[in-house]
């Protein structure tokens, strides 16, 4: 039996995500999709470790505060960890810019839900070191890394036990592995109505705890994803799920570091993200908008926030998933299915375009960005609002 701890990334701006799909999923109070999706996790008595962005709790308090309620009234399933605002790419990420994001989003979680965690999850798992700094100085405490992310000759760097990451300027923050390769085996479950590779990992695995990863978008992005889900949960075997504040995580101690072992936190390739290079102009620009962070209205910030989402460069340097896909249980078949990459590049362009007219003096393209009624429009309106309460301005 493996002690398993199940850590989900829940990114409303996920590069495949349609905000109109999104949108559709909030839809309905206490009985909409997003709400039966938690609602499993409740019927099932299943744990889970939940990463909301800032702005999925934005989205979500906006158009399903139900769910919400959901989350608060269940402590026993939910566990809340600490995540920015929007779901940036924080290796071209600047001080400032990095304090803001990690700031709005602490802010987000605080006055929303309830939770004592100083657990940070990264965005792609992309932080630098002194960001790492950062996130001791506003109190985390603990933070992921997904060696299954990284290269075989990183991987076999890395240890494979909870250790003390090294930070610049004589800093350091626990550091969870976590087993990367089980993210390959819930998808599989999803797509084939089948939980046996799932199941097989951790019966052949010498895991006695793990600590997973997955994004909690997935059962969005497919045809009948809630009831996949469902089937999924139901068929689990050989685990028994367990919440962080509940796991005995034992830390290396230098003792037991190999001399090979990476102390710090290690770099990330941003090669999937700029593939092909078409962003880097948009790139400079975001990095110029960035030295006047600091001076941003709540307005402004809005924007900005959307604009370095990382998955503006997703939906444009990557290309769109085609995977196969069983149609229902005990189809004798899978279908090619293709996971289309939204339209986010272009989103995340509107709002450079209006961010960059804000610091112009002309707001007329940021009006109009908000007064549309299109799904994003929608999105961003309810993003606004939300910035402005937890900040308590107006401007």
């Amino acid at each position: 039996m493996t002690l398993l701890v199940d850590v989900v990334n829940f990114n409303a701006d996920a590069s495949c995500l349609e905000c109109a799909r999104w949108l559709s999923a909030l839809r309905g109070g206490g009985e909409s999709e997003f709400c039966a999706w938690l609602r499993l996790y409740i019927d099932q008595r299943k744990k889970m470790v939940l990463g909301l962005t800032g702005a999925t709790i934005a989205d979500v308090r906006a158009h399903n505060p139900e769910a919400l309620d959901l989350i608060r009234t269940h402590p026993e399933l939910f566990e809340p960890i600490v995540r920015p605002f929007s779901h940036d790419a924080a290796l071209v990420r600047g001080r400032a810019g990095f304090e803001l994001n990690l700031r709005l989003g602490l802010q987000s979680m605080n006055r929303e839900l309830t939770t004592s965690a100083k657990v940070f999850l990264p965005p792609e798992f992309m932080l630098s070191n002194e960001q790492v700094a950062i996130l001791q100085d506003h109190g985390i405490e603990t933070l992921f890394l997904n060696p299954a992310r990284f290269s075989s000759e990183i991987r076999g760097r890395l240890p494979d036990r909870p250790y003390r990451v090294q930070g610049v300027g004589g800093t350091s923050i626990d550091c969870i592995p976590m087993v990367g390769e089980a993210t390959q085996h819930y998808l599989d479950s999803l797509y084939r109505f089948d939980s046996s590779t799932w199941n097989a990992f951790f019966a052949q695995s010498n895991h006695s705890m793990a600590v997973t990863w997955r994004d909690g978008e997935s059962p969005f992005l497919i045809p009948d994803g809630i009831e996949r889900e469902a089937a999924w949960l139901a068929d689990e075997t050989g685990v028994e799920r367990c919440l962080l504040r509940e796991a005995c995580l034992e830390r290396a101690d230098e003792a037991w570091m190999a001399p090979h072992h990476l102390r710090a936190y290690p770099v990330h390739s941003f090669q999937a993200w700029m593939r092909e290079f078409r962003m880097m102009g948009y790139l400079g620009r975001l990095q110029r908008l960035e030295s006047q962070v600091e001076t941003f209205s709540v307005l402004e910030q809005t924007l900005w926030l959307q604009v370095i989402n990382s998955d503006v460069l997703s939906a444009v340097e990557k290309r769109s998933p085609v995977i196969r896909l069983l149609e229902k249980a005990g189809s004798p078949q899978q279908l090619p299915f293709t996971i289309w990459r939204s339209e986010r590049g272009f989103e995340g362009e509107s709002c450079l375009h209006a961010l960059d007219a804000l610091r112009d003096g002309n707001p007329a393209p940021a009006e109009r960005l908000l007064a549309g009624d299109d799904a994003f429009s929608v999105k961003l309106r309810g993003r606004l609002e939300f910035l402005r309460r937890v900040v308590g301005r107006e401007s």
